[in-house]
């Protein structure tokens, strides 16, 4: 399965802990595609592999321009998207494979997080493992850890807008007839890193922040 995780030149630095904790609790083995601007000066881990999507411009206004031509070429039909930020903590390594089996079966995508806290969320029972999602549930968007079809990820990424815009269409993806399920239960566990600008190490445990910080953190 192909991992693709976005990241933009003022996050560079949240690639190290990215890395560290993508390899302990993932897999060390896992491919991972990343996706910036100007490639790292630092040490990536083997199994990380950095494409460049060419100069930066503004980054806050225009995510989905650069996103946009990588994706059209493309050959995977779904893959995992991560944001650099996502610091792994927990990965289930059998309940990642189900989700993977019902992708190879159409869906269009499959949240990574029970989103429980998220009233109203579940249509109905797919199986022992999933729900289906609402048509008409606010964050079909969302930007949560998920796998999603290549063809339904550049349906929503429209130039000249941010990761946020995306994410906070809420409209734009409701009713669309995709199929999105959501586990019952968590096959991923992470940490958001950056809440409104600030870094949130004390978030991790003191082993791994102090492992990351070892690595260069820049103040994350």
């Amino acid at each position: 399965m192909k991992i693709i995780v976005t990241t933009c030149d003022s996050y560079m630095d949240v690639l190290k802990g990215f890395a560290y904790m993508f390899n302990k609790y993932w897999s060390s083995k896992a491919d991972v595609t990343i996706l910036g601007y100007t490639p790292p000066t630092f040490y990536l881990p083997d199994n990380f592999e950095f494409i460049s999507l060419g100069k930066q411009r503004d980054y806050g206004r225009e995510w989905t321009t650069a996103l946009i031509p990588f994706f059209k070429q493309l050959s995977d039909e779904y893959f995992i998207l991560l944001l650099d930020d996502m610091y792994i903590q927990n990965m289930d390594e059998s309940l990642l494979h189900k989700a993977e089996e019902h992708m190879a079966k159409g869906a269009d995508k499959i949240f990574l997080v029970n989103l429980s806290g998220c009233v109203g969320i579940s249509e109905r029972e797919k199986d022992v493992n999933f729900n289906v999602v609402k048509q008409n549930f606010k964050f079909r968007a969302s930007l949560q850890p998920s796998f999603i079809r290549r063809d339904y990820f550049l349906k929503y990424l429209r130039p000249e807008e941010s990761v946020w815009q995306y994410e906070l269409d809420f409209e734009a993806a409701k009713n669309d007839d995709a199929q999105i399920l959501v586990p019952k239960q968590n096959i991923v566990s992470f940490v958001n890193l950056v809440l409104k600008g600030s870094g949130r190490l004390s978030k991790i445990g003191k082993e791994d922040s102090d492992a990351i910080r070892q690595l260069g953190d820049s103040g994350w």
